[in-house]
Order: structure tokens, then sequence, then C-alpha cells
């Protein structure tokens, strides 16, 4: 337990922003949780079984897509975490610690996280809880003056929240450091290569079966509910769809990153410099361009459902209802995963600057990879959201013509903006503010 506490003080500033990540996304998770059982035992206290049933609907989807979301951005930043520190971790190696008490030893640190976010989360999840129930009472829906005030099982979500998704990221990850040869840490230039455990073939294998499950009966049979049961059925298989491809996000992001780019006319050094750096590191690369991703993709399927289903609607306060948890959790952890690789990234820059590359070039080559993670999670975005327009046009039996002329173009458009800004600005500033120490200082172990 010494070394737990040590390392996390010795690496506190990494730490840190990894605990505001999991904090925030332990607090949208249960709060979504809160709200909805609050909200169902206020219409259940009345009588109300109408407001029940639409509670139960409209929780189901609201807690759904916040925890899916919290729980992948905070399980990918998890394990971006630990991957940073793979050095220091093989100089334990070096100093003759085993490795099973490695291995140990950093599940025991993930486990701090998850506990700590858990137990700061407890009071801002009710906080989130209480702001989606008054953004509910705002659209109409009768609450009954639903409030959400402290039970313990809040505080039992709040850590379940923390802990599960710090655990699902790192424990491969821990395994993993663990076996790699200690010489092999010190060597490796560029991110670890990706492996496909057996637990995320497990989940790839359900979530595809997903796809082809909610697929076949909403776009080649008659169902009993007509077209808006088949049209559910595609959605419900998008949406699997979505959760397939960035689970495997390092054979999908990057492949994706590396054609975008490469149809570039761009020549400039700065460009070349921000391209080798995004492919080298393709871990971070995949961590910080998921939230972004997941977040456009969820808005754009959600948009399309909306436009579609008879009586639903697709305006911004709709999508809020629904989705205002996951720009929060997205957009915190893209910014976490942004600070929490600054080191690692001044790093880089030292070496580019002692192979004689001038400080201009370097800061236009930082905001250029704040462009290439902004323009993936675009193109990610952009690519779903056309395989969803075209599912759910012909579940629907419409023409492409009929669906899209309804779309909120400025909605997404303005999203694609902030997405496109957001990692820039992040990156921007941090290249400003990184200090001006002499490159073999950067470099000193």
């Amino acid at each position: 337990m010494c070394l737990v506490l040590t390392d996390i003080r010795m690496q506190a500033k990494m730490w840190l922003w990894g605990l505001l990540a999991a904090t925030i996304g332990a607090a949208c998770s249960a709060g979504s949780v809160i709200a909805m059982f609050t909200a169902m035992s206020a219409a259940s206290a009345a009588g109300d079984a109408n407001m029940v049933s639409a509670s139960i609907a409209l929780g189901g989807n609201f807690v759904f897509f916040t925890v899916l979301s919290a729980t992948g951005i905070i399980a990918s930043i998890a394990g971006l975490t630990l991957t940073a520190q793979q050095r220091e971790h093989a100089l334990w190696l070096i100093l003759g610690i085993p490795r099973r008490r490695v291995r140990t030893v950093l599940r025991l640190e993930l486990l701090a996280l998850g506990l700590a976010a858990g137990i700061i989360a407890i009071p801002i999840a009710l906080l989130a809880a209480n702001i989606s129930l008054t953004q509910w009472a705002t659209t109409g829906r009768d609450l009954h003056g639903a409030s959400a005030t402290f039970v313990p099982w809040h505080a039992g979500a709040a850590l379940l929240g923390g802990v599960v998704p710090c655990l699902l990221g790192g424990w491969g990850v821990t395994s993993r450091i663990a076996k790699l040869p200690e010489m092999r840490a010190f060597r490796e230039a560029s991110s670890p290569a990706a492996r496909l455990g057996v637990g995320r073939i497990i989940v790839a294998f359900f979530l595809l079966a997903g796809v082809v499950g909610m697929w076949i009966p909403g776009l080649l049979l008659d169902l009993y509910g007509g077209l808006p049961q088949r049209t559910a059925f595609v959605f419900a298989g998008n949406l699997f769809l979505i959760c397939l491809l960035l689970l495997m996000g390092p054979w999908v992001l990057t492949p994706l990153m590396r054609v975008w780019t490469a149809l570039v006319p761009a020549r400039g050094v700065a460009w070349h410099l921000a391209v080798h750096a995004c492919k080298t590191r393709a871990t971070r690369s995949v961590t910080t361009i998921l939230p972004f991703a997941l977040t456009i993709s969820l808005v754009g399927l959600f948009l399309l459902m909306g436009n579609v289903m008879p009586g639903s609607s697709a305006g911004i306060d709709d999508v809020l209802v629904v989705l205002g948890w996951v720009f929060v959790v997205a957009w915190t952890g893209g910014l976490a995963v942004i600070a929490l690789v600054g080191s690692e990234r001044r790093r880089d820059s030292a070496l580019i600057t002692v192979a004689g590359a001038r400080p201009g070039v370097i800061s236009r080559s930082t905001v250029y990879e704040g462009v290439i993670y902004a323009g993936t999670a675009i193109v990610f975005g952009a690519i779903t959201f056309a395989i969803a327009a075209l599912t759910i046009s012909m579940a629907a039996k419409l023409s492409l013509a009929d669906v899209l002329p309804g779309i909120p173009w400025e909605l997404l458009g303005g999203l694609a903006l902030i997405t496109l800004i957001t990692p820039v600005l992040a990156l921007a500033a941090q290249a400003h503010a990184a200090p001006r120490s002499h490159p073999t200082r950067v470099l000193r172990p």
C-alpha cells in the first residue's frame, strides 16, 4: 500500500486529470440513474401511471446514453494513464520488484482512483440529478415536484460509476505492463501495439450480434408494430454499430486517421510532424478522439431518429434532455486526455528540437495535432451518420430526400465546429504555457 500511495503522489499531476474525468463521469452516470428513479417514485406516489411509463422511457434512454459514454471514456482514460507511465513501471522491474506485485500495485491504484472519484462524485451526482429533473420539468413533463435527496444507495451508484470503468479500462493494461520486457519499455518510441484481449473479443462479438440481430428484422421483415418498430430496431442496430466501431478504436480510428490525413495536400514540415506524432502515439490519439467521435455519432443518430419517428422532434432542447451529460463527460474527458499526456508531448517536442526543429514549427505541429484529432472525430461521425441515414430511411420506407431535409444541419455544423475548436485551443494553450526548458533537461529521466 505504501508503494501505491507513493507512486500516486509522485505522478500526482497525471492522476489528478484522470481523477477529474472519472469524477465527472461517475457523477453524471449516478446522477442520471438517481434522476430516473426519483421521477418514477414521485409519479408512482402520485398514482400517475402514465408519468411512470414516461419516466421509464425517457430515463431509460437518458441513463443508457450517459452511462455508456461515461464508461467508455473513463475506461480509455484509465488505460492511457497507466500506459503513459510504462517507463516508470519498467524501473520497478529493473529494481527487482516481482512482476505479479507490479500488476497488483497498478490494479490497486486503479481501485483507489475509482473509489476517490466515486466518493467525490456523490454530492455532484445529486446536483446533476436535480438539474436533470428541472430540465425535464421545463419540457412540459409533470414530475409531481420530484426532487432528489440523498439516500444510501446513491453512494453505491456513484462508487460503481467510478470503480467499474477504471478497472475495465486498466485491467488488461496492467497485465501487459507486468509482462513487458524492461528494456523494451525504454526503447519504444511509439505507443505499444493494441491487442485483442479476450474481454474485447467477447464484447465485440455480442455487439456484432446486436447489429445483425437488430438490422435483419428492421430491414427485411414486416414487424407487428409496423414501420415505427422497424425503425426502432434499426436505431438499436446503429447504436450497437457505433459502440462496436469505437470499441475497436485502434483498428478503426487509427486507419481512418491515416487515410484522411494522407488526402490532405499540405506539405509543410509542421503538418508532417503532427501526422507522424498522431500515428506513432496511436494510443494517445485514439483516447483523445474517442470522446468527440462518440458524441458526434450519438447526436447524429438521435437527430435522424427524431426526424423519422412519428410524433418525435429533433431540436437542441431534445438533444440536451437526452444527451446533455454526454456532452459534459465527453468534453471533460477529451480535455483531460490532452492535459494528462502533456509531459509526454513536451518530451516528444524536446526530441524534435534536438533534431533541429524551430520552436515555431513545433508550436504549429502541436496545433495541427488538435486539427487531426477533431478531423478524425468529424469524419467518423459523418460515416456513422451516412450509415444510419441509409438504414433508418430503408426501415421507415422513405427516401434519403425525405429524411435529410428535416435534419437540423446548423446544429450538426455547430457541433462539428465546437469539436474542431476545443482540441485546437487546448493544445495551443498547452504549447503556449509549456516552460521554455532546455531540451536536455526535459529529456532527463
